[in-house]
Parts: structure tokens; C-alpha cells; sequence
């Protein structure tokens, strides 16, 4: 085995407590945007906070063809998705 050296540090545990929330938080979310199991067809809602904005720009943008938007049916009410990756796509391209 080899030497280690070890280092003992003295923290506050509310900031300890702290810090270990970010961690987790930052955690999360980068697991949220890599994972695998993430669905490919969002909702009008999950659009509106992925991209905190509202509901009447997600219509806009929806009106004015920057979503693909896909229609499970073809009736006029039907449920509207927009594909992750063409929105992954918006973002990284900066269009929204």
C-alpha cells in the first residue's frame, strides 16, 4: 500500500451541509441532461422550462415554425410535442 497523505479540514457543517446540497443539485442535473432516459417528444409545458419562457412565446415560436412540432393524431386538438433533439439543436445553434 502505498503512502498517503491525508488532509483533515475544519468546516462550519452548515456550510459543509451547503456545500454538499450544490454538489448534489449540480449532480442532478447533469445527470438529468445526459442520461439516456430521457424521452424524445417534450411537452408544450416541459419546452416552456426548459427554456423558461412562457407559454404564449412557446405559441409564437410554434406560429412562426421555429418548433417542429409533431401531432400524435391528425385531429385539430391533438397533443403538440416538439422533438428534444430539434430543440437541443435551437439551443446550440442559438436560435432560442
Amino acid at each position: 500500500m502505498e503512502n498517503q497523505q491525508i488532509a483533515i479540514l475544519t468546516v462550519p457543517l452548515n456550510e459543509w451541509n451547503e456545500q454538499k446540497a450544490l454538489l448534489k443539485d449540480i449532480s442532478d442535473q447533469v445527470r438529468a441532461l445526459t442520461g439516456k432516459e430521457q424521452k424524445e417528444l417534450l411537452t408544450p409545458r416541459e419546452v416552456c422550462e426548459m427554456l423558461k419562457i412562457g407559454r404564449t412565446t412557446f405559441e409564437r415560436y410554434m406560429n412562426n415554425g421555429v418548433f417542429e412540432v409533431v401531432r400524435v393524431n391528425k385531429q385539430k386538438y391533438s397533443k403538440s410535442y416538439v422533438k428534444r433533439s430539434h430543440l437541443e439543436d435551437l439551443i446550440k445553434s442559438g436560435s432560442v
